[in-house]
């Protein structure tokens, strides 16, 4: 009985043991062959790269982005909801890869929508110089109702309903005769480009402004230099204070400031008219790194825009209407100011002058344009004030595709303009 016992007990035993080994056995050969099905017959999914938030107002970011990654608020307490909110940070940086799910969080500022996303540089057509692509300029997918024109589907767009060219505070008989000619010429430049020009007139002596597709936004290009040059002559920056040019201040490897070696000091005054005079890149990004952004950005906020600096964002998207807010304030500043002197010369001495300064050269021009190239297109921009028996100023974009910068338009639009202040005078 013992025997049998000890023998019932070791095949019981055995039995447990290769039971627990083929067990072992089948989850191991599962887990092989999971890993090498897997392997072979199913590519793994690649970590997607993230898209730039930047410019997007928070509530396209979500609606559009909802099913590749969560994004919420943080960084700024706004008591409002986002329908006017611009984003201008993102806790996962453009063209990092992420986990799909991910969470992003945003930092929102409140103001007028500030949609971005055109594609990075990839060339460089002859003309002006361009400015470096930012972070916040890097490419990314366009949902459709993003008011900026889609790069992927550039060649002008025009709406269904045509963007019309409007009078603003004049009265309604102004537009007879030569007045009406003018108009139309304006407008007949301007329409066939749709939304990929905007346009507008102000005088300052009566308040009375023409406008087209003003609240378009457009890469501004160099224009920011003079404004944030502005910013910075409010009398409280030292403009003989010296700054070291050093290898890290170099906007390019080739990008030295008047030719001088790395090593070299310049003040701020220097710097200044570098940046505005020569559109200097690297006189810019000195002045930016060394005397820093928050008097910009308090002067933005002062005029009602809500353009904002970051650490790693110093170029802006800018409407008409936006660009002739900050000029009006300029054409204020030059007159008023103890620093208007040396903003003025600047202005009235830029170095390439081939648009609204190459067709009035019989007027005072204090201007500075702005130039982007990008995948397939450009955008250049002029914004002036003009000044002969009465003073108006001038702002204008263009988007355009061709391998050279085509100035033409400015120059026709500059002519008529000019006519035309005389004329409804």
């Amino acid at each position: 009985m013992s025997k049998f016992m000890l023998t019932q007990e070791k095949v019981i035993s055995i039995l447990i043991i290769v039971v627990s080994l083929l067990l072992m056995g089948g989850i191991g050969l599962t887990v092989l062959f999971e890993d090498g099905s897997g392997d072979r017959s199913v590519a793994k999914e690649e970590m997607p790269v993230m898209p730039s938030l930047e410019g997007y107002s928070f509530e396209e970011a979500r609606d559009y982005y909802k099913d590749m990654f969560e994004i919420a608020e943080g960084g700024q307490d706004h008591s409002e909801k986002y329908p006017a909110g611009a984003i201008l940070s993102q806790s996962i940086k453009a063209g990092e890869k992420y986990e799909r799910g991910a969470y992003v969080t945003v930092t929102v500022s409140l103001g007028a929508k500030n949609n971005v996303t055109e594609a990075p540089v990839t060339e460089v057509p002859a003309g002006p110089a361009a400015e470096e692509t930012s972070a916040s300029e890097a490419a990314a997918e366009i949902p459709d109702k993003v008011k900026d024109n889609s790069p992927a589907a550039f060649e002008s767009y025009i709406p269904e309903d045509e963007v019309e060219l409007d009078m603003l505070g004049f009265d309604t008989d102004i537009l007879e005769g030569r007045a009406a000619e003018i108009y139309d010429g304006i407008y007949d430049i301007l329409r066939p480009k749709g939304v990929d020009a905007g346009y507008m007139y102000y005088d300052p002596q009566t308040g009375r402004s023409i406008e087209y597709n003003a609240d378009e936004r457009f890469s501004a290009g160099s224009i920011i230099k003079a404004i944030y040059a502005r910013s910075i002559l409010d009398g409280t920056t030292d403009l003989d204070q010296g700054y070291e040019m050093t290898e890290e201040m170099l906007n390019g490897p080739y990008e030295f400031i008047n030719g001088q070696p790395v090593g070299t000091v310049f003040t701020v005054r220097e710097l200044i008219e570098a940046a505005i005079i020569k559109s200097d890149n690297t006189a810019y990004k000195m002045l930016y790194h060394y005397v820093g952004y928050d008097g910009f950005n308090k002067y933005a906020e002062s005029l009602g825009l809500p353009q904002r600096m970051t650490d790693d964002n110093y170029w802006f998207r800018l409407t008409v209407r936006e660009s002739m807010v900050y000029f009006k304030e300029i054409y204020n500043f030059i007159s008023q100011d103890q620093n208007g002197a040396l903003m003025k010369e600047c202005m009235t001495n830029t170095e390439y002058r081939d648009m609204f300064a190459g067709a009035l050269q019989d007027k005072t021009v204090a201007e500075k344009y702005g130039y982007l190239p990008q995948e397939g297109f450009y955008t250049v921009g002029d914004c002036a004030i003009v000044s002969g028996d009465d003073d108006y100023i001038l702002v204008m974009y263009w988007r355009n595709t061709g391998e050279t910068v085509d100035t033409e338009p400015f120059r026709k639009i500059a002519v008529l303009t000019d006519e035309l202040h005389a004329v409804i005078q």
